[in-house]
């Protein structure tokens, strides 16, 4: 029976076996040569189109960072996003959460209370949230930044005078020297937009960006040191050892300003346990009735517990934006 089938198999693939063994090995060699021969030209074009879209969302980017400094507002908003957002300066999608947290909470107030100009004041305050978080942040960013901005300095000096007047260098030294993340963040975001900088607009437009998120004088100076060392190659060594003096200076009169908003402080701080024990007095005095429906069912206890939590939120904010004075001249 075997040697039957192996008879039947031998004349078949003499028959027509070798010939369709012949059509694949032609195919397949046929398929490898037209791979070998394109393959090249189109890992190429590949490559091609890749840098002409690369090429695109460059321009892009650079005509919307032009478009979004030539107007005040959105400058200010793209130099906050840029601050305290690792870099990212999108001002488009804080725009899109800032509206439509503007909307949700206009469509709930007007459905709760069918008040056109209360829900209008809640949906403004609410949508306000968003861009004050980011206020909290980049003043806790500046904060860091004037903790630590005498010893930035410092360092930056002895690595000016170390690296043979050299800013690019000195400027990468002294970010290595800088414990915190977020000040390191700093350091490095600048460094990075120095480095790419093609022109001297470019180079100012970084410098901006790093007074911006220091938010002092000194920065100021500072940002107006590096670019004359960087476009005029003068020695700043002198500038940047008066410039530490004056900063050690002002650091005496920080701990009598702290004094005087201690008391403020803790009055914007105080409102959150107040508020959570009002809840909870609330919760008791409602007795056998549900609280939750004495909450939040009833229009007007409704609208105080709003309103409430607005002002809690906005409170502490500002208690943070105004616990730590500047050092700054």
């Amino acid at each position: 029976m075997f040697d039957l089938k192996l008879d039947l198999f031998f004349h078949w693939f003499w028959g027509d076996g070798i010939f369709y063994l012949l059509y694949i090995t032609l195919t397949l060699t046929i398929i490898s040569t037209l791979n070998v021969l394109m393959a090249a030209p189109m890992k190429e074009r590949y490559g091609q189109w890749q840098h002409m879209y690369r090429l695109r969302k460059i321009r892009v980017n650079a005509a919307k960072e032009k478009e979004t400094y030539a107007n005040p507002l959105l400058n200010h908003l793209f130099l906050l996003n840029k601050a305290v957002r690792k870099g990212e300066g999108d001002v488009l999608s804080f725009l899109i959460i800032t509206g439509l947290l503007f909307v949700a909470t206009f469509s709930f107030t007007i459905y709760q209370f069918t008040d056109f100009v209360l829900s209008l004041v809640i949906s403004i305050l609410a949508s306000l949230v968003p861009y004050l978080f980011l206020v909290m942040r980049l003043q806790k960013l500046r904060h860091l930044m004037e903790e630590d901005f005498l010893n930035i300095v410092q360092s930056l000096t002895h690595n000016y005078n170390a690296n043979q007047y050299d800013m690019y260098y000195s400027l990468v030294a002294t970010q290595k020297n800088i414990r915190d993340k977020k000040l390191r963040s700093v350091m490095l975001n600048l460094i990075s937009d120095l480095h790419a900088a093609k022109n001297e607009e470019e180079l100012r437009r970084a410098i901006d960006v790093f007074i911006y998120t220091a938010g002092t004088s000194w920065a100021k100076r500072l940002g107006n040191i590096i670019i004359k060392s960087y476009l005029n190659n003068e020695n700043v060594l002198q500038t940047l050892l008066k410039l530490t003096r004056q900063i050690e200076k002002t650091e005496e009169m920080l701990e009598q300003e702290k004094s005087h908003t201690a008391d403020v402080v803790l009055t914007g701080y105080s409102t959150v346990p107040i508020f959570i024990a009002s809840l909870i007095l609330g919760y008791y005095m409602s007795g056998a009735q549900d609280w939750v429906s004495l909450q939040f069912h009833n229009q007007w206890s409704l609208l105080f517990f709003t309103l409430s939590l607005i002002g809690v939120v906005f409170s502490v904010i500002t208690a943070v934006l105004i616990k730590r004075p500047k050092n700054d001249l």
